[in-house]
């Protein structure tokens, strides 16, 4: 009982802390520092989803609940999946946080960076239907009105905005029908199917997978790459696939396996499209399509292994597109929009930001010594024993993520330089961000076992929720 208490107060204090944080930023306009108001709310928060996480580690291994449930779903819960993502996306907002160039780190900009990630923290902190699609608004809402903000954003946020508006209308059509007739229920009828395959349609888009993904581009090409990674990194639709269409039959529900295919083809799409980018930006933004589409691909499987790999693909490459983003956001507030259609020379003036792009780069290609080196073997073991044709895509995916990397790499920072270009080292609160990256995807790496294990346990929670679909409320019946 103390230790679920000490929990829901790790989630409240995680989820409020961005909040005092732009309230802060409100009321003492142009008399504090933003980026010391931002880094000290986001510490909080990463202290307090790390105390979430250990309790759950160390607790019985039962989810934690708090608050009204409908369909299966509750207003807060905490179980695995949960204390693994609060603590990754704060790892990844305390990174943009540290990096962000003095410029773009204005108060205005800085509060709704804020309301963003405490919107985050509470839609990865529940699984109630309803919760879920005003938290879907809200977030949507919110990124509109940065990118709008944003010097030349109008045209971004408005492709931004259709796409999803759209998504949104089908997450509030899909849970409604799903509400009134829970298709994991005896006796339930084609109103609540329907509601899941809109559920799966709001899930692809607000993804960006085949056919749904021209946003993706436009978001990392038009909007600051905070916002993008802000956006993509955190996975909601992931999130709300796993809540919402996860354990809802029996075995792999059909509207799940549509969702794996079209992610297996966005993953090796995505990587093949990376590979002919003509700037930085798209780069980041087709391997972000990809490598985050792998992710959905593995929820359908029906062995741990595949989940596991999933899941540990999630955190891996969230991070190392993190790191990577943040190394060309970083270049360009030294010298301008990075094209690759021609080699730059770049490595003169910035050796260390080459290093930590290379080592990033590394890290998202399943390098041995990085945690996506286990988290590709995991995936693709269990594709291969599961599904031979997803071990093929995902393969393939791989191979041309690493042509796109290696690519990027050389026609960024080499090339002819001048003698007299000036070097740019790199600033202490950067250097600490992309070290602390690169400790966390090498250390997991080369001592993957806790990670793993912690992995172990949610993937065998999502697997006995399958077959625990007759014993409502679904999600409480977890182990």
């Amino acid at each position: 009982m103390v230790v679920e208490t000490v929990s829901l107060a790790a989630v409240a204090v995680c989820t409020a802390a961005p909040l005092v944080g732009a309230v802060t930023l409100r009321l003492t306009e142009r008399r504090i520092d933003p980026r010391l108001v931002a880094s000290a709310a986001v510490g909080i928060s990463l202290v307090a989803s790390l105390v979430a996480a250990a309790c759950w580690h160390l607790g019985s291994g039962r989810p934690t609940t708090f608050g009204p449930g409908l369909a299966g779903g509750s207003f807060v819960l905490i179980d695995g999946l949960t204390a693994i993502l609060l603590p990754y996306v704060a790892v990844v907002d305390m990174a943009i946080v540290l990096v962000a160039p003095r410029r773009a780190f204005a108060s205005p900009g800085v509060r709704r960076l804020l309301t963003g990630a405490a919107i985050t923290f509470a839609t990865l902190s529940t699984s109630h239907p309803v919760a879920l699609t005003i938290l879907w608004g809200v977030s949507i809402l919110a990124t509109w009105t940065t990118i709008r903000s944003t010097a030349g954003g109008r045209t971004t946020a408005r492709v931004y905005g259709l796409a999803m508006a759209a998504a949104l209308a089908c997450m509030i059509s899909g849970t409604t029908l799903l509400v009134a007739d829970p298709p994991w229920l005896t006796g339930s009828g084609t109103t609540g199917a329907a509601g899941g395959w809109l559920v799966a349609i709001a899930v692809m888009i607000r993804k960006g997978l085949v056919p749904f993904h021209s946003w993706y581009h436009t978001l990392f090409s038009g909007a600051s790459l905070a916002t993008a990674l802000v956006v993509t990194m955190p996975q909601v639709a992931t999130y709300t696939a796993v809540r919402l269409l996860v354990g809802h039959a029996d075995g792999v529900p059909d509207e799940l396996l549509v969702l794996s295919n079209a992610a297996l083809m966005t993953a090796a799409y995505g990587a093949a499209l990376a590979v002919v980018q003509r700037d930085a930006r798209g780069l980041v933004g087709m391997l972000a399509m990809s490598q985050s589409a792998m992710v959905l691909a593995g929820l359908s499987g029906t062995v741990p292994t595949e989940l596991c790999g999933a899941l540990a693909v999630w955190v891996s490459s969230g991070l190392a597109l993190t790191g990577i983003g943040l190394v060309v956001w970083a270049l360009e507030s030294r010298g301008g929009a990075i094209s690759i259609e021609t080699l730059q020379g770049r490595f003169a003036d910035a050796p260390a930001l080459a290093a930590f792009f290379l080592l990033f780069g590394l890290a998202t290609l399943g390098f041995p010594g990085t945690l996506s080196f286990v988290a590709d073997d995991l995936i693709i073991s269990g594709s291969l024993d599961d599904h031979l044709h997803a071990g093929l895509f995902v393969i393939a995916a791989t191979v041309f993520a690493g042509i796109a990397v290696m690519r990027g790499w050389f026609h960024v920072f080499g090339g002819q330089v001048t003698v007299d270009a000036p070097r740019h080292a790199l600033l202490p609160r950067e250097r600490v961000a992309f070290t602390a990256l690169v400790i966390i995807l090498f250390g997991l790496g080369l001592w993957p076992g806790p990670f793993v294990r912690s992995l172990e346990k949610v993937a065998a929670s999502l697997l006995t929720s399958r077959h625990h679909h007759a014993a409502p409320p679904l999600l409480e019946s977890h182990p």
